[in-house]
């Protein structure tokens, strides 16, 4: 019987082989037991009381998320989680079937089993489709048979395009002149410089020949022109400048009004250039900025804003226009961790295509192969295809870490592509530069070709938390010292390797560590060896700090695009809402209440309920604020150099420290006596560019 919905908890599922006990969560079949979670069990059992119906996204998130909003990738993790259960493929699936951009449908036959003598049993009527499910073709299974022991090479023939000793980045591939165009720079302690190669007569030209720092790098449609960003200390500039055999000629600044914009490439008949921009906007506290795209016409030396972003995040972080002119493509940043794809028709505006993505694309690029069609990757190695005629996503089941950002296609199951050695960083500390002390602290540096970001102090500091990762998993690990001398290193958990973790906080009495993986909240028990999640899969949380006493965790979590502060007890276990529109809250040690909202404004709250406006943070997924000793430190970025920020609470005068230069790293730590400051440094991205083809 089609949408009747199983309401009885005694009730016993048969669906084939599988017996499903909803008041258990146990799935029975030939391969043994397993114990499905609640969540997934209400999928199920919506989806089952749906038999032969798509259910859309929006159903699922009312019926079975409680209105929650979580993203795409939570919803997939439901669904694998259930396949995995029943022993259920997506590409022939017996139970559950994927309907791209409409939801899912429960295809198989389901019989419920209500513990009575057999006459009385229902059958739930279902109907069995084909499943065909076509991976576009830069998703062949050549490029997606992933090996578990070298995952960067996963079925593929993998040649370099430039192999220059060093990081190579931002590259991007112009077909009419088969001429790459990129950054690159061999040290740390250098800026990027710009470099050509023609592929086609293997000739390496380097384009830049000054000091100045250079960003993003984008060749002309018909190859005679390039445009690119320089800073020389006073903040990026972009220039344009005609391109003759390797040769930068003429080179001339543009007049664009915006500061702090970036490049995102030409209009297909070369006449404009796209950039995006911060545009300001009003709540109801302070003036709040995301960024929007702007095109600039070379003729007239004028700009006008094209997008026009109404969101809690970036906003407009990606465009790019189809060759032919027809679409302008757009990645849009709608909340801290949430993008989306928008495609607009442009030659009236209209909005065409809007797509929940899953991961945070940091390339977008037209397909030379596949007309009207796109392809956006991640820096984690995530991949995807948006078909603009069938309204289409694809993303790749698979992922490979190390190999991202593709920025070309070189023919069918052909990627242009950038591979990053994945030795990303090492810790040190340094003495706290705002305070004096007779007897300065030891420095620390911890070098690895595993050390990942977000190190810290215990509560004492005696002993760094810090992670690592390689291409199979992350690791969180402590390590005790005394002064230079490492001691005993611990592995205390193990996350998959895509996982970013997020976070990490020691509470003040030293039992605990806090912290995120990806969007969920768990916690480490430290004197028991004991982890634990404390919010689901399906949840998005942010900036989770602990309490002055350690008693409470707050977090805030995204509920219907807005964020709520929330508050969980260790005592009860039970969390409870405590304010909206508020990204964290932040105790010290003498009972002082810091709110940052979510316009980033920092916030002191004041006897009687005011507030006091203390400072508005930079815009960022990970922002670490630590309050002591009547002092606030975060960390931000100016010109080239992340600068360490200390505000005096009592005389409101701030300071600045430049921590490390050409770097983006945000997340520090400071020692429980304020003696010295932790962090990650950035070591040289070692990376080069690479095709990446499909084996015959």
């Amino acid at each position: 019987m089609i949408n009747q919905r199983i309401v009885d908890s005694s009730s016993k599922v048969q669906l084939a082989d599988n017996r499903v006990c909803f008041n258990t969560g146990r799935v029975e079949n030939g391969q043994g037991e397993q114990r499905l979670e609640p969540l997934p069990l209400a999928f199920l059992d919506y989806l089952i009381s749906r038999t032969g119906e798509v259910v859309s996204r929006q159903e699922l998130l009312e019926h079975v998320w409680c209105n929650r909003q979580v993203t795409d990738d939570a919803i997939r993790r439901v669904v694998k989680k259930v396949r995995v259960a029943l022993g259920d493929d997506a590409k022939e699936p017996k139970f559950i079937k994927t309907i791209p951009l409409q939801g899912y449908q429960f295809v198989g036959d389901a019989t419920v089993l209500c513990e009575q003598p057999a006459q009385h049993a229902r059958k739930i009527g279902g109907w069995w489709v084909v499943f065909c499910f076509v991976l576009a073709a830069v998703m062949s299974a050549a490029l997606f048979v992933l090996n578990s022991e070298e995952p960067e090479y996963f079925g593929a023939v993998i040649t370099p395009l430039t192999e220059i000793s060093g990081s190579e980045m931002g590259g991007e591939y112009n077909a009419q002149t088969d001429t790459l165009v990129f950054m690159y720079r061999g040290s740390n302690r250098e800026p990027f410089s710009l470099y050509a190669k023609d592929l086609s007569r293997d000739l390496l030209y380097r384009l830049s020949g000054d000091d100045g720092a250079y960003h993003t790098i984008s060749m002309s449609p018909d190859g005679s022109k390039v445009l690119y960003q320089r800073n020389k200390g006073e903040g990026y500039q972009v220039y344009i400048a005609d391109y003759e055999n390797g040769t930068l000629r003429r080179q001339r600044r543009l007049d664009i009004s915006q500061t702090k914009l970036a490049l995102q490439g030409w209009s297909a008949d070369g006449k404009e250039i796209l950039y995006h921009a911060y545009v300001a906007g009003e709540n109801a506290h302070h003036k709040a900025s995301s960024k929007a795209i702007f095109s600039y016409n070379l003729e007239s030396n004028t700009s006008r804003q094209i997008t026009f972003p109404l969101s809690k995040g970036r906003g407009d972080v990606l465009a790019r226009q189809s060759a032919d002119g027809q679409y302008l493509a757009v990645v849009r940043n709608q909340q801290l961790r949430q993008y989306r794809l928008l495609v607009f028709a442009q030659h009236d505006g209209k909005l065409l295509h809007e797509t929940l993505l899953g991961f945070e694309a940091s390339n977008l690029v037209w397909s030379q192969e596949q007309p009207n069609s796109l392809l956006l990757s991640s820096f984690k190695g995530q991949l995807a295809r948006f078909d603009v005629n069938s309204g289409t996503l694809t993303v790749s089941e698979h992922i490979t870490p190390g190999l991202n950002d593709v920025f070309g296609e070189c023919g069918k199951d052909c990627l242009l592509m950038r591979r990053h050695g994945m030795n990303y960083r090492d810790i040190v500390s340094m003495p706290n530069p705002f305070v004096t002390l007779p007897s300065p602290p030891a420095k620390l540096k911890i070098a690895s070709e595993e050390v990942e970001w977000s190190p810290i102090y215990s509560h004492d500091g005696s002993a760094i938390f810090y992670l690592s990762r390689d291409k199979k998993y992350s690791y969180l690990y402590r390590l005790v010292y005394e002064g230079l001398n490492a001691g005993e290193k611990t592995l205390l958990h193990r996350f998959d390797t895509l996982d970013a973790i997020n976070g990490l906080q020691a509470s003040s009495n030293g039992s605990y560590l806090l912290g995120r993986r990806e969007e969920r909240l768990f916690m480490y028990d430290i004197i028991n060896q004991q982890f634990r999640w404390l919010t689901g899969d399906d949840e998005q949380i942010v900036y989770a700090n602990w309490s002055a006493d350690s008693d409470y965790i707050y977090f805030s979590r995204v509920e219907q695009h807005s964020y709520r502060l929330l508050r969980y007890s260790l005592a009860t276990g039970l969390t409870e809402r405590i304010q909206d529109n508020t990204l964290a809250r932040i105790e010290d040690e003498l009972g002082r209440v810091f709110i940052l909202r979510d316009d980033f404004w920092l916030m002191q709250q004041q006897a009687g309920g005011s507030e006091r406006a203390l400072v508005q943070l930079p815009r960022l997924p990970e922002l670490t604020v630590i309050a002591r000793n009547n002092t606030l430190y975060w960390a931000d970025k100016q010109s080239l150099t992340v600068h360490l920020n200390q505000l005096d609470l009592l005389t409101m005068e701030r300071r600045s420290f430049a921590l490390s230069r050409n770097e983006w790293t945000f997340n520090f730590d400071l020692h429980p006596k304020l003696a010295s400051v932790i962090y990650s440094k950035e070591l040289l991205a070692a990376s080069d560019l690479v095709k990446v083809a499909g084996r015959e």
